[in-house]
């Protein structure tokens, strides 16, 4: 009840910042702000305001350099009632609590410190505030993270901030290396002590540490490189302010907190939400403050949910997929877009929009999406892809892993793979677009040309900077290599041009992170073997202060150069060595953990024996697990093995007629538990069938079965062959060292699986040539 007083008297306000101040998506980005670009035929600014309104927010303010009118012009079309009308309270979004858009330029600022300065001097902000990146997508619980917040400002003051994260495996598209970050958290409290950013080039395998976080934590730290920045941050009224104070400040993260965390004279605080689902490290991965503040654990969690910043192609291309695989539900293509688009769904999964035409020899295959009015002539493909509202794909053409915007037109015989296609381009016939090619809105390429990869095309002559204004002398030569009938200018790949290459001087630092070292990683299909992991490193991600003091080295220290911020003179040698993020736990926690774990399998065993015997529909079984899994706070890990090796055990070779039929009923349910962690899945079937001797021979016609039925896909299969955990017993057996055996043997009756999957991907590149 309190918190909802407090909400009415100060109803709960956003501040959306448009523009990044990089050009990661350049050209796209020429012609609209990345706010209005659309992901699976949704422009972010939708996503964006269905999140705030899920929080219960009442106000936003965008915050906006460039594209203004733009923006403007869309709000006044899509959400008239709250643009025009501050009081109206009639929805423009399914939720209701939206009452008031407003749109603030900010057209002198030049950084997000500028904006925040900009948004200081306006005094709109009249209480705690959510601050969200407008590249943020994702259907995260913020207004349970806004109210742990506002519970924790009322204990302690100082705290300023609460950023939100979401935990990632290493092989997750959403944490990949070239911007990567370290959270250094108190585990009971999980206030952030330290921030690094992590560049992928060139590479930083230690991590210093000021000795102060010993001294001002006394206790353990939890160091987090598993987490990825969502992109939306809660803060207090005193946090604008702050940005105003100091000038210095120009970045969010590695200035403004950066600044807070190693201040002298404030002595504000910032806490960091880690978002379950996933491992639960620490009370701070999914803990309500008000429990974790009183030592009480085994509370449901809070702040749940998926959000991602679409901060470049790359990730562009991740959160897509998330949205196609269900990760934003209940905001999907099968239940409802934020912009109310309808889609019939089919397994793949496969979205086909209103009024689409399909030729019969047409194909859709798995993880596709076509917009209402789409047309896919005779003999084309469309695999792995998004095609946006009147697109037109021509006969025999293949478009893959790509994502075409609305109005697109691509001729006969062509072939679009791993591309960006903005607004209204025409490929001609007989055109090949390489991976990491984006194409800017209105461009014509073709006819008979094959582009390398990473290109970029757009309508404007590629200037270095803003400021140069020089005509370009060779353009007509480039645009020849676009074809005869072309209509733009060929630009550099990504990342090609370093950010260099401009005018430098002392003054003027060039951005680690967008130089073109780390800027190629951002392109879809990046290469990342320019990238060096060592994976025989040891893996510390909690540190206890009374560690021997023999780790340290004054010695050294005094030999460096003391203005590095640094350098060991300013953190002493304290150091991490950064590994793939396996987190840890205190005693405590560990053994808190492994009873949830012991209730969790007891009672998802009950809840699927039920299933079993009742013959539930899949769906609801899933469903039943995922509550009981929030309830237990465990990994999905553990949920694919309970659902795994369950189902297995009722399976026989003996009987196959009967083990199809159940793998045709329950197949579904093993989908839904395997789809974020495929690979780990296909290990656990193989780990089950060498430790139950047996279903030995039930191991090949099984993974037969999950490829042709689409349970898992053939890139999975492809990629647990060379993944360690196939050669690896990931269960436990009374026998380690004969399942071992088994397992390999396993591997080895697999090849023919293997073999066919490799075939059948050689016949479709022969059919795209």
């Amino acid at each position: 009840m309190a918190v909802d007083e407090v909400a009415q008297d100060n109803p709960l306000q956003a501040v959306v910042l448009c523009d990044v101040f990089t050009q990661r998506f350049a050209p796209l980005t020429l012609d609209r702000p990345r706010c209005l670009m659309p992901v699976c035929n949704v422009p972010l600014i939708e996503w964006t305001l269905e999140s705030l309104a899920a929080a219960g927010v009442h106000e936003v303010f965008f915050l906006a350099t460039w594209h203004v009118p733009q923006i403007r012009a869309y709000l006044e079309k899509h959400h008239p009632q709250l643009f025009r009308a501050p009081g109206s309270r009639a929805p423009a979004v399914r939720a209701t609590s939206l009452t008031r858009i407003s749109l603030i330029a900010v057209p002198e600022a030049r950084s997000v410190g500028d904006t925040m300065r900009e948004l200081d001097a306006h005094q709109v902000i009249k209480s705690d505030f959510v601050l969200m990146h407008g590249d943020s997508l994702g259907t995260m619980d913020i207004g349970a993270v806004v109210r742990a917040h506002k519970e924790r400002r009322q204990a302690d003051r100082n705290a300023i901030m609460t950023i939100c994260t979401m935990p990632a495996p290493p092989s997750s598209e959403a944490k990949r290396p070239g911007d990567l970050s370290v959270f250094v958290l108190t585990p009971t409290t999980s206030q952030l002590m330290h921030y690094a950013a992590v560049p992928a080039v060139p590479r930083v395998s230690l991590l210093p540490l000021p000795l102060e976080l010993f001294e001002q934590a006394r206790t353990e730290l939890d160091v987090r490189n598993d987490l990825v920045d969502c992109g939306v941050d809660i803060c207090s009224i005193d946090v604008p302010p702050l940005f105003t104070e100091n000038f210095d400040y120009q970045s969010l993260r590695r200035e403004f907190v950066q600044g807070i965390l190693t201040s002298d004279l404030l002595e504000a605080k910032i806490f960091v939400h880690v978002a379950p689902p996933g491992d639960a490290t620490s009370t701070s991965a999914g803990e309500p403050f008000s429990v974790v503040s009183r030592g009480v654990l085994g509370m449901p969690p809070y702040g749940a949910g998926y959000m991602l910043r679409v901060s470049d192609p790359a990730r562009y291309d991740a959160a897509s997929r998330d949205v196609l695989a269900g990760w934003t539900y209940p905001n999907t293509p099968r239940l409802g877009m934020p912009d109310g688009a309808k889609y019939t769904s089919a397994p793949g999964p496969r979205y086909i929009g209103e009024q689409v035409t399909m030729a019969s020899t047409a194909l859709l295959g798995r993880r596709s999406l076509l917009g209402a009015h789409a047309r896919l002539h005779e003999g084309a493909q469309v695999h792995d892809s998004v095609l946006g509202e009147s697109v037109n794909i021509g006969a025999d053409s293949i478009i893959r892993n790509s994502y075409l915007w609305r109005g697109v037109v691509v001729g006969r015989h062509c072939c679009i793979e791993q591309c960006i296609l903005g607004e209204g381009v025409q490929i001609l016939d007989h055109v090949h677009l390489q991976r990491g090619t984006v194409v800017g809105d209105g461009c014509v390429i073709g006819p008979n040309v094959k582009l390398a990869p990473s290109t970029r095309v757009s309508m404007h002559a590629f200037r270095a900077s803003e400021d140069d204004e020089e005509e370009r002398t060779e353009g007509a030569e480039e645009d020849s290599a676009l074809g005869q009938a072309s209509r733009g200018y060929m630009w550099p790949p990504l990342g090609a041009t370093p950010a260099a290459d401009g005018d430098e001087s002392d003054d003027e630092e060039v951005d680690e992170l967008e130089h073109a070292a780390n800027a190629r990683l951002f392109a879809m299909g990046a290469d990342r073997s320019v990238v060096v992991w060592d994976d025989a490193v040891s893996e510390l991600s909690s540190i206890d202060a009374d560690s021997d003091a023999d780790v340290l080295s004054d010695d050294e220290s005094d030999e460096s150069d003391e203005s590095s911020p640094t350098s060991p003179s300013a953190y002493g040698s304290m150091s991490l060595t950064l590994s793939g993020g396996h987190e840890s736990q205190t005693y405590g926690e560990k053994l808190e953990s492994e009873e949830r774990l012991r209730e969790f399998q007891h009672e998802a065993q009950a809840s699927l024996e039920r299933a079993f015997e009742e013959k539930h529909a899949p769906e609801n079984a899933a469903i039943e697990l995922k509550t009981l899994r929030m309830a237990s706070n465990v990994p999905p890990g553990e949920v694919r093995k309970v659902v795994i090796t369950f189902v297995l055990h009722h399976c026989s070779v003996d009987q196959p007629r009967e083990t199809a039929a159940l793998l045709d009923h329950w197949g579904p349910l093993i989908r839904e538990v395997a789809h974020d962690d495929q690979i780990e899945a296909l290990a656990v079937m193989q780990s089950f069938c060498a430790v139950h001797l047996s279903h030995t021979k039930l191991f090949v016609p099984l993974l037969t079965k999950v490829y042709n039925d689409e349970i898992v896909s053939d890139e999975a299969i492809l990629a647990w062959w060379r993944h360690p955990s196939s050669r690896q017993l990931v269960l436990e057996s009374q026998s380690p060292s004969q399942a071992q055996q088994v397992v390999l043997e396993l591997r080895k009756r697999a090849e023919p699986v293997l073999r066919h999957i490799l075939e059948d991907s050689e016949d479709e590149d022969e059919d795209e040539e």
